[in-house]
């Protein structure tokens, strides 16, 4: 057999500098610090989540990895359907005596690399599969040598490559089929061959149809000194994706302590999924101290770069977020990898669409897995804005309508105003509901079914000014409180209640000389783990955003549109970088009389981005929510038209994609529509 296989590796001695970031959470592994990439993917805030990836078995198929070695020998594969050393094939798979893998170039049992003085060998031959290892999961946070990314999970050494990092298709062909039928979950490939081989596609289809995951470098650089456009030049096994459009390998490009691509990192928009870290690795490496030419004798050891390096980043990322949520399928952790990457584009303006999604990021990878794991079924409510009887209905995210109910008494028709939260603590959101003026201060609160929970008056019952309503845990008890505000012709004073209607503090958030009503919402801006509210002024109001902690205290102010307009503003909060740490972005938008452009600003009120959320002509006002629509860990932006405008629901992502339209009620009404979002747990 035709031997057209070499691992793609550069071994790179160079002092570099990278600044540590502050850990969320720092193993005390002593090579750590040497360790630049694990603060770059956010992996301390994944293991703040999860460390651990022991029900997951990643398969190595390489140039074998050292079983024995102090920081991998706990997370070593074993079979547990073989009995040690009796030459008998006890679990009847066609391998006699394979306890932690084969060896496919010797065929024989132990797939560590050899030290003989025989055999032609290079370090990198020798080692390459042991520092594969090492990235993936040596064990962390046990006082000695390295941190994988998954600091327990199950290693599946498979040897086909031999000393000097050649192996043949047979081979391959063999390991891949002994990975998918000995349970592992992901397959790694830090190697690239330039020859399509039919052997090697069948190999990767059956992997593939039994739900695998597999992960290929993107290779290295040619003859020229530059990484191949693998859309000119394709190379193998990460270009072995399937003949109708399915996603069989994940590749993987590297990028630099820049987020940069490296000069010698292959791309393409055909083969490459994602990009991740690939210079400058301290890993786990082969050694074995009675080797007679005296080059082994350490267990850690750097600096390793190449494709090779950035492909079992992606597996061990892929471990940990098949740990979080181990209900997800192959599709699903796919999603979930490629929609969590940081954005490298502007980074990389010569390889636009050539990187794949961008650079991994397992922290909110992680953090989107264990969202999926505590699933929910999104909702969208609505209420006509004013002029019909007072009818709350959630809708599916599609616009199919569920539940509908009464939220005060038929004859009122001054309209509703809408929030939501987890309440009394079950998991599941409840709906509030404040009268709008004209109505009595009376905020009512529902389940999911639209039944009755409780009620209360937040202001005197006797006074007609309605309230406008939101919620949110604002003093970082782990409860969500109320949040209440006049919604017109009265001082703009803010009071928060518990669920059981007590009161637990106020303030004014504009000089009492301002009647015009508040515009509410409540979330972590901040990142700290507690609620700030966001106020913006009501109809005759200048569209002046506040933000107050709990206790009135002023964090900060800006103007979201023009400051002498004086119709007021809508706000909301969104998490749309689906990583909490970071802190949720505020969602604005106008009153009447202005282009209906919703903003999305920062915390220190800088503009991140604008866009319209209906046609530029339509100037009645944009009502506003947010929420996770499709359960990707991802907040998106909800709007309803107001009042002139037809009950027209629309849904967009964070970067302003239109994902879901409706129409809550018949198209020809123009009253309006009110807006929120319910989770309720499945």
């Amino acid at each position: 057999m035709k031997k057209i296989f070499f691992y793609i590796f550069f071994l790179i001695f160079f002092a570099f500098s990278v600044s540590q970031l502050a850990s969320a959470l720092e193993p005390n592994d002593v090579f750590y610090k040497r360790q630049w990439y694990l603060e770059k993917i956010k992996a301390p805030g994944a293991w703040e989540r999860t460390s651990s990836a022991t029900n997951v078995v990643v398969a190595i198929i390489d140039s074998g990895v050292q079983i024995n070695h102090a920081d991998l020998k706990d997370n070593i594969w074993n079979n547990q359907g073989e009995i040690p050393n009796n030459g008998i094939d006890d679990d009847k798979n066609g391998f006699i005596d394979d306890i932690n893998g084969w060896d496919f170039v010797s065929d024989d049992g132990d797939p560590s690399p050899d030290f003989k003085d025989d055999i032609a060998w290079t370090e990198g031959g020798i080692s390459h599969g042991t520092v594969i290892a090492g990235i993936i999961a040596a064990k962390g946070n046990n006082k000695e040598g390295v941190s994988g990314i998954a600091w327990e999970t199950q290693l599946m050494p498979l040897k086909v490559l031999n000393e000097v990092g050649a192996g043949n298709i047979k081979d391959v062909v063999r390991a891949m089929d002994y990975a998918v039928k000995n349970g592992a979950n992901i397959i790694n490939l830090s190697f690239v061959g330039l020859d399509y081989n039919s052997a090697l596609q069948a190999a990767i289809e059956r992997a593939y149809k039994q739900g695998v995951l597999i992960v290929a470098a993107a290779g290295n650089e040619n003859s020229a000194g530059e990484g191949y456009n693998v859309n000119e030049n394709p190379l193998y096994p990460v270009c072995n994706d399937g003949s109708f459009g399915q996603n069989m390998i994940i590749g993987v490009a590297a990028t630099d302590t820049l987020d940069q691509k490296t000069p010698f990192s292959s791309y393409g928009s055909n083969c490459v999924d994602i990009s991740a870290p690939g210079v400058s690795f301290f890993s786990t490496v082969a050694y074995n101290n009675s080797f007679a030419q005296g080059r082994f004798n350490k267990q850690w050891d750097g600096y390793w770069s190449g494709t090779s390096m950035a492909a079992p980043v992606v597996s061990g990322s892929l471990a940990l977020i098949l740990a979080a949520n181990p209900n997800i399928d192959r599709k699903e952790a796919i999603d979930i990898l490629l929609s969590s990457a940081d954005d490298i584009k502007k980074l990389n303006p010569d390889y636009i669409g050539q990187l794949g999604a961008g650079r991994v990021n397992v922290d909110r990878a992680v953090n989107i897995a264990h969202l999926k794991l505590n699933s929910f079924v999104p909702k969208i409510i609505t209420t006509p804005f004013s002029s019909l009887e007072p009818k709350v209905k959630l809708y599916s995210k599609s616009g199919k309508e569920e539940v509908s109910f009464l939220a005060y008494q038929p004859n009122f028709l001054k309209g509703v105003n809408l929030a939501s939260a987890d309440l009394n603590n079950n998991g599941s959101s409840e709906i509030i509901t404040g009268a709008k003026a004209g109505g009595g201060p009376q905020v009512r609160i529902f389940n999911g079914q639209g039944q009755l929970l409780r009620q209360f008056f937040a202001f005197d019952s006797w006074q007609r000014f309605g309230v406008e309503v939101s919620g949110g845990d604002v003093n970082g008890d782990g409860l969500e409180e109320i949040v209440v505000s006049p919604d017109s012709n009265y001082r703009a004073e803010l009071r928060i209640y518990n669920y059981q209607g007590e009161l637990l503090s106020s303030f004014l958030a504009f000089p009492a000389s301002f009647t015009g009503g508040v515009n509410l919402a409540v979330g972590d801006i901040d990142g700290d783990g507690i609620s700030e509210i966001i106020v913006g002024a009501g109809a005759g109001g200048g569209p002046q955003v506040r933000i107050f902690n709990n206790q009135g205290k002023l964090l900060g102010q800006f103007f979201a549109y023009d400051k002498n307009s004086r119709q007021g503003v809508r706000v909301a909060v969104a998490n749309l970088d689906g990583l909490r740490s970071l802190g949720a972005k505020i969602i604005t938008a106008p009153g009447k009389n202005q282009a209906p452009y919703v903003k999305i600003f920062n915390s220190q009120g800088e503009l991140q981005k604008k866009f319209l959320a209906y046609a530029e002509k339509f100037q009645g006002g944009v009502s506003l929510a947010t929420g996770d629509i499709n359960n990707n860990g991802f907040d998106d932006i909800i709007v309803g038209a107001g009042p002139g405008g037809s009950p027209h629901v629309r849904v967009f992502s964070g970067q302003a994609q239109l994902l879901e339209s409706f129409y809550a009620g018949s198209a020809d009404l123009e009253q309006g529509i009110e807006v929120s979002y319910l989770s309720l747990r499945r």
